[in-house]
Formats: structure tokens, sequence, C-alpha cells
């Protein structure tokens, strides 16, 4: 009974469902890029673990939904209602959703953008793991950030989080307690686990695990 309950309470429902949230970002995006280095370049080994995660998308998720909610939703909804008013006329209506959508493909890049840089300082710069790089392109800082892909990955997180990021929540809302929390600690184990080993294989190696 209280391990039950234990898995019932709010505040470890509240980690196991957005741990569960970030890894179903974290995957799509570990299979955004996979495919698009296939198709576009070579096969390549994305993010920094061996399972099908990158957890950069994951946390820029989290971040986004956290302090901007979606276009019409959470904190950026809430600007949205004010310049809207209460009773707006159809141009009105047309306008400030315009405006909005410009906001917050703004924030999310920048959002996005600060995100990749502090993980990029950690890993790339601080601990020599070479994740990624944009060295070969132009207006790039320290080859961690790329102006081209910042504006990229803006669109793509705007359109995301009005579309499989809403999907992503009405699934995992599906779920019950008990699977939920199951889930997030069968899958959290995995990750640490995966984590460890690839750290330590880094340690003894010098270089990063690569499956192909």
């Amino acid at each position: 009974m209280e391990r039950t309950s234990l898995l019932q309470k709010n505040g470890f429902q509240f980690v196991c469902r957005y741990f569960l949230l970030a890894s179903a970002v974290a995957l799509f995006g570990w299979l955004f890029e996979t495919l698009s280095f296939v198709i576009l370049w070579e096969p390549n080994d994305r993010g920094m673990l061996t399972l099908p995660f990158c957890y950069l998308y994951g946390a820029v998720a989290l971040a986004v939904w956290f302090t901007l909610g979606t276009p019409f939703s959470g904190n950026t909804g809430k600007i949205y209602a004010r310049i809207r008013g209460e009773d707006p006329s159809v141009l009105r209506t047309v306008v400030c959703s315009a405006a909005v959508f410009v906001l917050y493909f703004v924030a999310v890049t920048l959002l996005s953008t600060l995100v990749e840089l502090i993980i990029g300082l950690i890993f790339i710069k601080g601990l020599g793991m070479t994740l990624w790089s944009y060295r070969n392109y132009e207006h790039t800082f320290l080859d961690i950030i790329c102006l081209e892909f910042s504006l990229l990955w803006g669109a793509l997180i705007t359109v995301g989080m009005c579309t499989l990021w809403r999907l992503f929540m009405y699934l995992e809302h599906k779920l019950s307690a008990r699977v939920r929390a199951v889930s997030a600690i069968v899958l959290a184990v995995l990750v640490v686990c995966d984590f460890v080993f690839n750290c330590t294989y880094f340690v003894v190696t010098g270089a990063h695990f690569d499956l192909f």
C-alpha cells in the first residue's frame, strides 16, 4: 500500500509526466536527426546516448513549455488574450494571432539557442565530447550554435509545440498513475545506465561510443 501511494503522489506524478514527455520529444528528435543524416549526408549515430534519444530536444521542449507555453496557452496565451481584448473584430484577431506567432517564434528561437549553447559549453567545450559541430557553416559561435540552424529550430519548435507537443500531452494524459510511474522509472534507469556507460567509455577511450 505504501509503495502504491508513493507512485500516486502528485509531486512524483508531476516528475514522471514531464520526464515521459521530454523523452517522447527526445525520441522524435533522434528520429528526425537520424533520418535527416541518412537522407542528406550519411548514417550517423545521433545524440550522446546509445538509446534512441536526443534529450537536447526534450530539454528545449520543457524549457519552452514552462516559460512560454504554446502560442495560445500558458504565458504566451495570456499575452495573446490581453492584446486581443474581450470582443475583438475578425481583423484584430488575425493581426493579434500573427503577432503572437512572430513573438513566439522569436522567443523560442532565443530560448532554444540558449539551451543549445549551455549544453554545448558543458559537453563539447567542457568535456570534449563532439556531439555536434557547425564548423562548416557561417554565422556560428564557438561552432556550437549557428544562426541558420537557430532559425530552423525556432520554426520547427513553433510548429511542434502547436502539434506534436499537444499530441504527446494528450497521449500521456491517457496513462494511469501506476503505468506512468512504472514507465518513467524503468526508462529513467535505462537512460542513467546508458549515460554512465557512455561517460565511462569516453573517459577510457577518449572517444564517443558510436553504433555506426
